[in-house]
């Protein structure tokens, strides 16, 4: 007797390649390749569920969403009644900050705005200005 893990397991892997499949209908369709544009495609209770982790290929999705749709009723004899597209987010990375300076100014702009920030009644313009100029 098998175990229910093991239906479950089944299942899955059952589901998952059902999604691969639509998926590459879905890419094959639009002629896009799946290694440069994430795409995920899954369809429940008629409603299509396009996932991508880029916006701007989310917005081309959008406007061609009526011909996917066409293209998928066509082919699994159904009627898709709406589509949802949404952007995953992709993990964050994050960036280490420095306190660098990121930009060059020449010690003869650092002077003039030295002196610029002196003549300023606004205190912390004036203490802005200086820091700039590195004073």
């Amino acid at each position: 007797m098998k175990e229910p893990r093991q239906f479950i397991t089944k299942y899955i892997f059952q589901r998952l390649g059902e999604l691969n499949e639509l998926s590459d209908s879905v890419a094959g369709l639009l002629q896009i390749d799946r290694n440069i544009h994430t795409l995920w495609v899954s369809i429940e209770k008629n409603k299509l569920l396009l996932m991508t982790d880029d916006s701007i290929f989310a917005s081309q999705l959008r406007f061609q969403q009526d011909i996917i749709c066409q293209h998928l009723n066509q082919k699994l004899l159904i009627r898709l009644k709406s589509v949802k597209i949404k952007v995953m987010a992709t993990s964050y990375q994050p960036t280490e900050v420095s306190n660098e300076k990121r930009f060059y100014i020449s010690p003869q702009t650092a002077h003039t705005l030295f002196h610029i920030a002196e003549g300023i009644d606004d205190e912390a313009l004036g203490e802005t200005l200086k820091r700039l100029s590195g004073s």
